[in-house]
């Protein structure tokens, strides 16, 4: 009897040994759910940083501001319109959000063009009233660039540890660059070789504010939308002021523009594609 049971004892030892073995290496452990590992949620371990382009088209919304003139005259709320805008950016975030608490840090440059012309027929600022009570004046063509860039942040949601790390995340950022404002008179008589809108030009620096989220569609490829708000002052900016910009230019070879100041404060709305690149140490 004690023979038999001392060779059931063996044959048990021989069957469990590899489980034993299994059970003591930690490469051969399967977790059906990796997040419950911790309590916290899992970081780029891998160190992925994230690179991106974008593309994106939307519309220019400017606030009306006061034109001060050279002679002293001030232009109360002026009505520049709101146009067609389109960019674009690049940028790259990194893998920081296991040091903040969930977010990550980015960097972008950024810039993109908007149309805020004057429209006809403002009295004093593009035209004015004849003898006869007939207006003489035209629209204001001009048109804004913006280029600079911002320091980010993100959150990214719905994390796992498979590249993109986040399907979706909401964005602000801050940043600060050049804004330059290109003018000419418009209309027919505007549009001339006399008056090309790249001859008037005045840039200055600006401070912009942005906030947005972006869905990824496929593994690379993401949707976004986003608004900024750009802030710039202005002081060599040019308009027709009486509508006699037929032509451009005097006998005296004087331009028909009077120079102002204004400040330029814009809502920019964009959407657009954005293509996102994994690059591993």
């Amino acid at each position: 009897m004690k023979t038999r049971i001392s060779a059931v004892i063996c044959l048990l030892c021989v069957f469990s040994y590899p489980d034993l073995t299994r059970a003591e290496d930690p490469s051969s452990q399967r977790v059906a759910d990796p997040y419950a590992l911790s309590a916290n949620p899992p970081t780029m371990s891998s160190g992925t940083i994230e690179p991106y382009l974008s593309f994106m088209a939307g519309i220019g919304i400017p606030l009306s501001e006061d034109a001060t003139f050279r002679n002293g005259d001030v232009d109360r709320n002026v009505d520049y319109q709101n146009k067609q805008s389109i960019g674009g950016n690049a940028g790259i975030w990194f893998p920081t959000r296991n040091k903040l608490a969930g977010f990550d840090l980015g960097f972008e440059i950024e810039g993109y063009i908007w149309y805020p012309d004057v429209a006809c027929c403002r009295e004093n600022f593009n035209g004015v009233t004849v003898p006869g009570g007939a207006f003489q004046g035209t629209t204001t063509e001009m048109q804004g660039i913006y280029v600079g860039p911002s320091i980010m942040i993100r959150y990214p949601m719905g994390i796992s540890e498979a590249y993109p790390n986040g399907r979706w995340y909401p964005y602000i950022g801050v940043g600060g660059g050049a804004h330059q404002m290109a003018f000419r008179p418009g209309g027919t008589l505007g549009a001339n070789f006399a008056s090309p809108i790249s001859d008037q030009r005045d840039t200055t620096v600006a401070f912009q504010a942005k906030g947005g989220f972006k869905v990824f569609l496929f593994k690379y490829l993401a949707a976004f939308a986003e608004a900024k708000y750009l802030h710039a002052h202005h002081s060599g900016l040019g308009t027709d002021r009486f509508g006699v910009n037929s032509p451009l230019f005097s006998n005296s070879g004087d331009l028909f523009l009077d120079d102002y100041s204004s400040t330029i404060r814009t809502i920019s709305v964009h959407a657009g594609l954005s293509l996102h690149f994994d690059i591993k140490p």
